[in-house]
């Protein structure tokens, strides 16, 4: 996500790192039964699923309308900017997307989701709004719900359905430049469990969550906004430090995990970036049995768009195993080019049809669970 430089947190006399074991209570989410055939399945719907498109106006304009309308895309990512920051300006953009939903017949609610960590991370100036998690995790687990709780009641009423957050990343590195108060801390047996309460309170509150940023950010120097870090942590460090908050996350039942950009070539990931990694997504899977949405950070970042444009971002990212593209661009002609790409790497057999409707299948079942309801539209009658 696109954010502001927060100051670094500076770590000093940390405890030893310690491994910390939580239980999974369930086994991997099975994804919905269906009955239609291969030949059935509507491409145009499944590719439009799983994008998540931005703009930089207030409006919805002719090429966002298209894309959510024909595209079919299934999710919309606002900043304070798109709204003027204000819960009433949030329900506007809630209202108009449900609007559109009913009125173009679409099958499944468009999924509208912002920032809303707390602290400087806020894209709603409201009361509910919780302070930084840094802080808020000094009250312990219990207050941590609490407060998600109340933040999540508020963005529910603004018509949000999904909340990027909380953070899951372990703050181990003083050189971290994009994390900092955004982590619960830097000690692994402090920040599980607040994930999870986290996690807890936001569905309290009736908003799905979102852990991030798989695999880590905390132990890397540096931002990705800026350029891709890496983090040489070898996997048995990484198992001891980072895994457990989003395991906390994912045992407390938390609806998608966000991969980001970090080199970590300790976990399998070479010389790619953490998210078009296919080793590093796939331990979401396989390592930490998670069935429910895996979603890219921002493909427009500048350590990503330094590398590759947006349309092969998103097929790369795809490819990887994400399940829905965060293009977080701000311009829809462009995000169109990204949905064009997609389609064609289909076609050309480059994307794989079978695995494509796996994730559209996830991606439809979190906008049905979370999404706002709305009037289904009736076809008119044959004259």
């Amino acid at each position: 996500m696109v954010v502001a430089l927060l100051a670094v947190l500076v770590l000093i006399g940390q405890p030893p790192a310690t491994r910390v074991t939580v239980a999974l209570r369930a086994p991997i989410s099975p994804l919905p039964v269906e009955t239609p055939t291969p030949e059935a399945w509507n491409l145009d719907a499944d590719i439009g699923a799983l994008l998540v498109v931005s703009t930089r106006g207030g409006e919805i304009g002719p090429v966002m309308r298209s894309l959510l309308t024909d595209g079919k895309v299934g999710g919309v990512l606002l900043f304070g900017t798109n709204f003027g920051s204000s819960p009433e300006g949030m329900r506007s953009w809630s209202d108009r997307l449900t609007a559109l939903a009913s009125n173009a017949c679409l099958e499944h609610p468009i999924l509208l989701m912002t920032d809303e960590e707390g602290g400087a991370v806020t894209q709603i100036r409201a009361g509910f709004a919780p302070p930084s998690q840094l802080v808020a995790g000094k009250g312990g687990a219990d207050h941590v719900r609490a407060l998600e709780r109340t933040s999540a009641a508020g963005l529910r009423s603004a018509g949000v359905g999904l909340n990027l957050a909380p953070v899951a990343d372990v703050a181990t590195n003083p050189r971290d430049m994009v994390i900092g108060d955004r982590s619960f801390g830097s000690s692994p047996s402090v920040v599980a469990p607040l994930v999870g309460a986290a996690v807890s309170g936001m569905h309290d509150g009736g908003v799905g969550a979102t852990l991030k940023h798989f695999p880590g950010l905390g132990g890397a120097a540096g931002d990705p906004h800026v350029a891709i870090p890496t983090d040489p942590e070898s996997e048995a460090r990484w198992e001891s430090v980072q895994m457990p908050a989003f395991q906390a996350g994912i045992a407390a039942g938390a609806d998608a995990v966000m991969t980001t950009a970090v080199y970590v070539p300790g976990l399998g990931g070479g010389g790619m970036p953490a998210m078009f990694s296919a080793p590093v997504v796939g331990k979401l899977r396989t390592q930490l049995n998670f069935g429910g949405v895996i979603m890219t950070d921002s493909l427009s970042m500048g350590g990503i768009g330094a590398r590759w444009a947006l349309p092969e971002a998103t097929v790369m990212a795809l490819a990887a195993g994400n399940d829905m593209i965060l293009l977080s661009n701000g311009d829809p002609s462009y995000e169109a080019d990204a949905l064009a790409a997609v389609r064609a790497a289909v076609l050309s057999g480059r994307l794989d049809r079978a695995r494509l409707h796996e994730s559209a299948l996830r991606v439809n079942a979190l906008r049905d669970r979370w999404g706002r309801r709305f009037t289904p539209c009736r076809a008119p009658l044959a004259a």
